[in-house]
This record gives C-alpha cells, sequence and structure tokens, in this order.
C-alpha cells in the first residue's frame, strides 16, 4: 500500500522542472557572446595592423591610399577571409583562429535555436499526448526519438564549446593558456559523447521476472472456466497465460513475462493465491473483472508498447547524469520526461476509473469496495509482520510470516478499516498509478466512513476462487516456504551488523561473519576482530571505537583516532605484497561492521517505543 502521489503546483512544477531544464541554453548563449567578442577584437586587432601598413606604405597615390583605408575599414577581417584569394595571402594560424571563432558562432546559435525548436515540439508532443492512449504513445515515439537525437547533438556540440572556450577564455582575456584545464574539459567531453553514443546502441530488458506458477487448463479446469465466464461479461478475451504466486496484488500484462526458466509471451494473469484465500468470492470476481478490464481497454497494449521507450528514456538520463558537462542536457531530457510522466499519471488514473467502473457493474460497487479495503489491509498487515520479524535481533529457526499473517490477518482488517486515513490510501500495482481510494469509490458512488468501512471487512472472505485451484493450499505452501527461507537468510545475514557486542550470544553472531583474522606482511601481522585491529609493529591494539577517520596516502593507509588527545598511526600496506588488496579490504569490512552497528544502534535509541495496534 502505498499514499497518493503528491500534487505540485504550478509554480513548484515551474521552479523544479521547467527551470532545469532550460539549463540547456546558458553555456551556448555565453560561448555565443564571447567568441562574438573574440572575433570582433581580432577584427579590431587586424585592421589598426593592415591600416598602420598602408598608411605607411610610400608606393600608394593618396587617393589608392583613401580607397584601401575604407576597404579595410569597412570590411573585417573575419568577412575578408570568407574569399578564397584574400585567405590565400593570410598565415595559416590566422585563418584556424578566425574558423574557430565562425565555428563556435555558428554551434552557439544552432545549440540555441534548436533548443527552442525542441522545448517547442516537446510541448505539443504533450499537449497531443493527453487525447489518447494511442497519441500518448505515438507522443512519447516521436517525440522521445527527437529528444534523444537532440541530447546527443547538444552533448557533442556543448562538449566541443567547452573545450574551445576552455582554450580561448584564459588566450584572450589573460594572454595564457593552460593546458591541464584543455585535457581535463575534453576528456569530461569525449566521456560525454561516449557515455550517450553507448546509451544509444544498448538496448533495455524488458522482460518482467515474477515468482510463481503457470498454471494451464489441465492444471486448474476450474479455475480456467470461472475465468473464461468472467472475461465473457466483461467482454474481452480470457489471458492466455495465468500465473499465481504469494505478491500482494493482481495484476496484467501483455510484456514478456519471465517464471523460473521459461518465458511467457501473449497477455499473463497474476493472481495473488495468499489474497485469493482471504477475498470472497464476489469480491476476487471484482478484482479480476477489473485487471481484464485492462485488457478490453488495450491498456496492456500501449503498456507493452510503452515501457520499453521510458527504459531507454531512463538509459539516456543514467549516462547524462554521470558526467557533470553532460547535466544540462541532462535536466533538458528529465524535463521532458517528466512533463510526460504527468500525462502518463493522468492517463493511467483515468485507465483505472474504468476498470474500477467495469468490476462493479460485473459484481457490486460494495464488493469491488471491499476488496479494494481488504487488499489494502493485508498488504500493510503483511508488512507490519515482515518488520517485526526483522527487528528481532537473534537468529530465527523459521521466519512462519504466513502463519503469523492468517493468524491475525482478520481481526487487523477491521481495526484497520477505522483508520481516519484510509481514504487516501492507494492500491500498489507494478504498472499503473492508483488514485486514492476515497476518490476511486466516490466515482462509484461508495462512502468510506469509518463505521462503514469496518463493516465491509467485518466477515472473513470465503475463499471460493482459492478452492477453484486444484491443490492451491500446496502450491501456497511451497513458494511461502521459499520465500521465508530467504527471508530468514537476510535476516541472519544483517544481524552481525546490527550489534556491538554486550554478550556472549551477540559476540557469536558476530565472529560467524567476522572471526579472527590475521594477515601477515614482510614488516608485521594485521589482526582483526569485530572491535579492534592491530599492528604488530603498534605497541597495542587499537578499538574500531577509537577511530576518527582514515586515509589512503601513497600506499599507506593513515588511521586517525582520539585517545588521551588526536593521535595516528600507520599500515604501510605495500609491505603485505601480493596480500595488499586483501588487507585494505579486511579492514574495509571489519571496519565498516562495526559503523554500521553504530549506526543501527544509535537509529534503534532515537526511535520511539512502539504501543502496537
Amino acid at each position: 500500500m502505498s499514499s497518493a502521489p503528491p500534487e505540485f503546483s504550478s509554480a513548484g512544477f515551474v521552479k523544479t522542472v521547467v527551470l532545469p531544464g532550460l539549463l540547456v541554453f546558458p553555456l551556448p548563449t555565453v560561448s555565443l557572446f564571447f567568441f562574438l567578442y573574440a572575433q570582433r577584437s581580432f577584427n579590431a586587432d587586424a585592421r589598426k595592423i593592415i591600416l598602420e601598413q598602408v598608411r605607411a606604405d610610400e608606393t600608394l597615390s593618396p587617393a589608392e591610399r583613401e580607397v584601401t583605408v575604407a576597404f579595410y575599414t569597412l570590411n573585417p577581417m573575419s568577412e575578408l577571409l570568407k574569399s578564397p584569394d584574400f585567405a590565400d595571402m593570410v598565415d595559416g594560424k590566422t585563418r584556424f583562429d578566425y574558423a574557430t571563432f565562425r565555428w563556435a558562432i555558428r554551434l552557439s546559435l544552432a545549440s540555441i535555436a534548436s533548443g527552442i525548436l525542441v522545448f517547442a515540439l516537446a510541448g505539443v508532443c504533450v499537449w497531443w499526448s493527453r487525447r489518447s492512449q494511442r497519441a500518448q504513445y505515438l507522443s512519447l515515439l516521436i517525440g522521445g526519438q527527437v529528444v534523444r537525437i537532440y541530447a546527443a547533438l547538444q552533448t557533442i556540440v556543448q562538449g566541443a564549446l567547452l573545450v574551445a572556450l576552455s582554450y580561448w577564455v584564459t588566450a584572450l582575456l589573460f594572454n595564457i593558456y593552460v593546458p591541464k584545464l584543455i585535457l581535463i574539459v575534453a576528456l569530461l567531453a569525449l566521456t560525454g559523447v561516449g557515455a550517450i553514443l553507448k546509451a544509444i546502441f544498448k538496448r533495455p530488458d524488458n522482460r518482467l521476472a515474477v515468482e510463481g506458477l503457470e498454471l494451464d487448463r489441465q492444471a486448474a479446469p476450474r479455475l480456467w472456466s470461472e475465468l473464461d465466464a468472467l472475461c465473457a461479461q466483461v467482454e474481452t478475451a480470457p489471458p492466455d497465460h495465468v500465473i499465481v504466486g504469494i505478491d500482494d496484488n493482481f495484476f496484467v500484462t501483455e510484456a514478456p513475462v519471465t517464471v523460473g526458466e521459461r518465458t511467457l509471451h501473449g497477455r499473463t494473469l497474476f493472481a495473488s493465491l495468499a489474497l485469493l484465500k482471504q477475498m470472497s468470492g464476489a469480491e476476487a470476481d471484482g478484482v479480476l473483472a477489473h485487471e481484464m478490464a485492462h485488457f478490453s481497454g488495450q491498456d496492456t497494449v500501449y503498456t507493452k508498447k510503452i515501457n520499453p521507450l521510458l527504459q531507454r528514456d531512463a538509459l539516456y538520463l543514467q549516462a547524462l547524469h554521470e558526467n557533470p558537462l553532460t547535466w544540462p542536457v541532462y535536466y533538458f531530457m528529465l524535463c521532458f520526461r517528466a512533463l510526460f510522466e504527468l500525462t502518463l499519471g493522468e492517463r493511467s488514473r483515468l485507465r483505472e476509473f474504468r476498470a474500477d467502473r467495469i468490476a462493479a457493474e460485473a459484481t457490486t460497487p460494495r464488493d469491488f469496495a471491499r476488496a479494494l479495503v481488504r487488499i489494502s489491509a493485508y498488504s500493510d498487515y503483511r508488512r507490519n509482520v515482515q518488520e517485526e520479524l526483522f527487528k528481532q535481533e537473534r537468529a530465527m529457526e523459521t521466519a512462519n510470516i504466513c502463519g503469523q499473517i492468517e493468524a491475525g490477518f482478520h481481526q487487523y482488517a477491521v481495526s484497520f478499516a477505522a483508520k481516519p486515513d484510509l481514504e487516501t490510501l492507494a492500491t500498489s500495482h507494478p504498472f499503473d498509478s492508483h488514485p486514492p481510494m476515497s476518490q476511486r469509490l466516490e466515482a462509484l458512488g461508495v462512502s468510506l466512513q469509518s463505521q462503514e468501512a469496518q463493516s465491509l471487512v467485518a466477515n472473513p472472505g470465503d475463499g471460493r476462487w482459492y478452492r477453484t485451484i486444484d491443490r492451491a493450499d500446496e502450491i501456497e505452501r511451497a513458494q511461502w516456504d521459499e520465500y521465508e527461507e530467504r527471508f530468514r537468510h537476510i535476516h541472519e545475514q544483517s544481524l552481525p551488523y546490527r550489534f556491538l557486542p554486550e554478550t556472549d550470544e551477540e559476540r557469536e553472531i558476530v565472529e560467524q561473519a567476522f572471526p579472527p583474522l590475521v594477515i601477515e606482511g614482510k614488516k608485521g601481522s594485521l589482526m582483526l576482530d569485530c572491535e579492534t585491529i592491530q599492528y604488530s609493529p603498534w605497541p597495542g591494539s587499537l578499538a574500531y571505537s577509537e577511530i576518527t577517520n582514515c586515509v589512503l596516502n601513497d600506499g599507506a593507509l593513515e588511521i586517525h583516532y582520539e585517545r588521551e588527545g588526536k593521535q595516528h598511526v600507520t599500515i604501510p600496506l605495500k609491505k603485505f605484497g601480493k596480500h595488499q588488496a586483501e588487507a585494505l579490504q579486511a579492514i574495509s569490512n571489519y571496519y565498516g561492521r562495526y559503523a554500521a552497528a553504530k549506526e543501527y544502534q544509535q537509529h534503534k535509541q532515537d526511535q520511539p517505543p512502539t504501543t502496537g495496534e
């Protein structure tokens, strides 16, 4: 269960999204004015030199001198060099300098103009995308492609401009140039170009990995019979595949789905065994009708088309964000993505309202409301159970998450329905943005006042759909066993990072993962345990609690600590030869464990005591 998405004001959206997108313009604007200034400065110097030579030329008559002076006064060097005959009379360095200015000005103007055009195109695409799912897909396909090409070209152009500026700013204004600065800027520019070119050709993995079991028609004939009847009622073809699992949600998709070693293609329904067991038949009818409605509305068709485009954009954004020189282009693309996210969210909520309406028609609005409350309560209770189990500071023999949920869920659901913020909650979903529950139920004409909400879940579900699955208990139990074993293993791995050992039991837990360790070097031995570090040339051991910071300096690790004043010691890692990396990694692991445990204990002390439900 998740809270409703925040609603941003127009001013807030402009400030946080649109204005950063405009950062694509400052660099070419600065570059344009600078290289126009540089060109004027060179023109003035060249004119001065030429006119001095003309006035000193005794072979020219007064009339010829006057004409020549007027010609060079009216025609700057930058214009004269466009003539091949005149350019042949000028030295190569001067021609190259002017060519640099000319192309920098052109690139700056092209960068600014293309940015304005792409901004306008993005706005048109976003506006058009609100018309329908097809328009949304085409807008993202066309607009996204244009923006990606623009981002690649801008990365190249702005990188070239930065390299040119790194030389000419210092050369023109201070009469010096800094080779290291030019080299650093050039390397960053090349890295940015390389990263975005790599992102262009990298194909995102569109497969969805799902934990569960596929049930074909032979394995679950009664389930498929019920599903066929429900699909006929909502006027859509049944799914090609049904997967059952213990995740606390339902969803449909037409994207490739990986289950175990198999990849399924076509229309797939995922149904939660854990929820079907808790729900009544009418509640499950409503939820499954809602999911089938996503098929009939072609929601899954366009999700399958749009998600790869969003994933490709994500690869671009990641590549651009990793290089500081490409941040302006990154924020421009992020602006385009954020604008589309608004329309995607709007369209997704419209799809949910439509699917809710169909679900209510397949059952009743009250049955569907009951299903939403029960699903939200289950997700909340399951999270609470798992969080409390994970807080345990001892190893578990078994996690028994399923048993605890089944024993206490019904009572929890009734108290959950009395929550004052129930109407603001939204159910989770892997593909769609769900509106708050109050909006969904209001659209169906169902009130969610406290007493009425409690009455919705006053009786436990009958599990009718659960019973249509042959061996449902066996399938569910096998999946819970696997999940609980992973949960127990992860919990056990976390325990050593929680303790600053105070008891023998705590020390035993920590030392199972971080036993006393000795690494031999040429000048001494490095000894580590869960509380101290010692290097044999030192007079004694050093507690991790005394360390203030560590600095790696030219093959030696300097450890600063406080003990009767600030002090430091050194470990010459080079003396450990081929074990140098092993020694450094061991220190990082053991001290890192202590730091994590210290932070955990501090966080634990800062938490208010729990009062329970």
